[in-house]
């Protein structure tokens, strides 16, 4: 009889996570706040997410558009997107077409703009033209590029964004080449492994694809993990000699639509000056 009860507890347990993995979790959406100190500038508010994979299980117009909405409601300075906008194969999921992700996106609203990167998945979808409709729905597209941005207060701080590392399209050498200043710098990827490219000093690096392992298991970690970079870099911070890198679990799902211990997430970061 102990087998039997032992049994059924497991069994129950695990059809219980497979139903909370697979129908719960990834239809879910937190915000995750952040504050970053010794920042130079006055205070700014930056909103960041990634792997959207539109058209993936729950990820549909509705679900767009409250992450719209959700970000609107923050009144950010500055909103970065870190790539992967639509789905390559997905199980269950239903491809939507970039221009309809751009309409939805296109919503967004921040006085220092909305700049944007191309993920895997974006290549793997015929990427030039991924990139004309972003670029047309007012999404800019950093692709390997730096931009010179200026607040209200007339201060000065550059956004770096760099190209898909996975698809081998990142340059970081490229993007550092336009930057004609010493102002702070604010770097923004797919991949977190092109941040092994950067050879200057940075304030902060945001990246996604990581998708917090879709599966974060405690004391094993996340359980797969894509590209070149180490699988304890799956969310969260890292630092580094030159400047600090932050990893979002990002909002949809690639492969399999499953996410247990890694709920989708958007990232508002407060940057603060603690000047006297």
């Amino acid at each position: 009889m102990r087998f039997k009860s032992l049994f059924f507890t497991v069994f129950i347990s695990v059809l219980s996570l497979g139903f909370w993995s697979l129908f719960i979790e990834p239809q879910l959406l937190i915000k995750r706040e952040i504050a970053v100190p010794r920042w130079q500038g006055p205070d700014l508010r930056i909103a960041f997410f990634s792997d959207l994979h539109a058209g993936a299980p729950f990820i549909n117009e509705i679900y767009i558009s409250d992450l719209v909405n959700r970000i609107n409601q923050m009144n950010p300075d500055l909103v970065l997107i870190g790539g992967d906008f639509v789905i390559n194969g997905v199980v269950g999921g239903t491809y939507m077409p970039i221009e309809k992700v751009a309409e939805l996106l296109k919503k967004l609203k921040a006085p220092l703009g909305v700049y944007s990167v191309l993920g895997n998945h974006d290549w793997w979808n015929n990427g030039g033209h991924i990139r004309k409709t972003l670029d047309a729905s007012g999404l800019q597209v950093l692709e390997n590029q730096a931009q010179l941005l200026t607040t209200k207060d007339g201060f000065q701080f550059w956004i770096v964004g760099i190209g898909d590392d996975f698809t081998k399209h990142a340059d970081v050498s490229s993007a550092e080449s336009q930057i004609t200043t010493a102002d702070p710098r604010v770097y923004f990827m797919h991949d977190p492994a092109a941040i092994f490219q950067i050879e200057e000093s940075f304030f902060l690096t945001l990246a996604g694809h990581m998708h917090g392992g879709q599966v974060f298991i405690p004391g094993l970690g996340a359980i797969i993990t894509p590209g070149a970079a180490p699988k304890e870099w799956a969310s969260g911070w890292v630092d580094f000699e030159l400047g600090s890198l932050f990893v979002s679990k990002g909002v949809g799902t690639s492969i399999l639509p499953i996410r247990l211990n890694a709920i989708p997430e958007f990232v508002i970061l407060e940057l603060k000056n603690q000047s006297p």
